[in-house]
């Protein structure tokens, strides 16, 4: 399917009927060539935006995991063709993971609680009103994922600015590296699922998170070279665990004053109710 100007006998784009001269408009990227919609060419195209023309999603998959923070300096200084933009591959990566637990009926609460028993060095007891407040939080916290994971980067993004002030990037800058690392964590996290609907619950399988801090690490050495690659393992460290301190207060301080507006809340924390 081709658009022809009879006028000047040109080509012109299907989209925004700019003129053409190649097999893509030089202004909006349209496909000049079109085949019929068919089952065949539904597929190609599904494969062509996931994959990309120029392999777009394999050069983010690949250079996320071996150069995290050399990809993230690439996109900083401008380099907009070569991989997915860390925001969008950031939900990408999240859609994929709840598509995953969707399709393996697995409840993310549940997954969240098993990460929660293995950090915690005491449960409370069962039926409990601690119990049940502590369910209340992660229902919110798996129901709003998206959210709550997103939460996290301008704290991590703050953070850096913080430690890696001579760095001269601004904040959005900074939010480049947490974000793709955040996301490329989930692939890990979707093993995770696999293997528990295959195994069933496991503390490795909620150890699995944790490889978010070694990548971050790696990136931030990678992403920040102006300073000596000790200086900036220490501070890479440093800065993952003040965003995450900063993010629980901010946090506890927002479950705080929800709890104070919610007399039912306060009900289930009392002494009585909980021994």
């Amino acid at each position: 399917m081709e658009l022809i100007d009879t006028a000047t006998n040109t080509s012109l784009c299907l989209n925004c009927k700019a003129e053409v001269s190649s097999n893509f408009c030089p202004d909006c990227g349209q496909r000049q060539m079109v085949k019929r919609l068919s089952l065949r060419e539904g597929w190609n195209d599904f494969w062509a935006r996931i994959y990309g023309f120029d392999g777009l999603f394999l050069n983010t998959l690949r250079d996320l995991t071996i150069k995290p923070g050399l990809a993230a300096r690439e996109f900083v200084n401008g380099n907009r063709v070569t991989y997915y933009g860390p925001v969008g591959y950031f939900f990408l990566m999240i859609t994929l993971y709840l598509i995953v637990a969707s399709f393996l009926n697995i409840e993310i609460r549940d997954v969240m609680k098993l990460s929660s028993s293995v950090a915690a060095t005491n449960q409370p007891l069962a039926g409990s009103g601690q119990d049940q407040f502590n369910a209340m939080i992660l229902n919110m916290i798996s129901d709003n994922l998206k959210l709550f994971s997103f939460m996290i980067i301008p704290f991590q993004a703050l953070m850096a600015m913080l430690f890696f002030r001579k760095s001269r990037f601004n904040f959005i800058e900074h939010s480049v590296v947490p974000l793709y690392v955040t996301g490329h964590a989930f692939w890990p996290s979707i093993i995770g699922l696999f293997l528990y609907r295959i195994q069933g619950p496991s503390t490795y399988q909620a150890m699995l998170g944790l490889i978010s801090i070694p990548l971050y690490v790696l990136a931030c050495l990678q992403f920040y070279n102006y300073q000596s690659r000790w200086k900036v393992f220490v501070k890479s460290l440093m800065a993952y665990i003040s965003a995450y301190f900063v993010f629980v207060i901010f946090f506890v301080v927002v479950i705080f004053i929800y709890v104070l507006s919610n007399p039912e809340l306060l009900e289930l924390l009392r002494p009585s109710n909980n021994r």
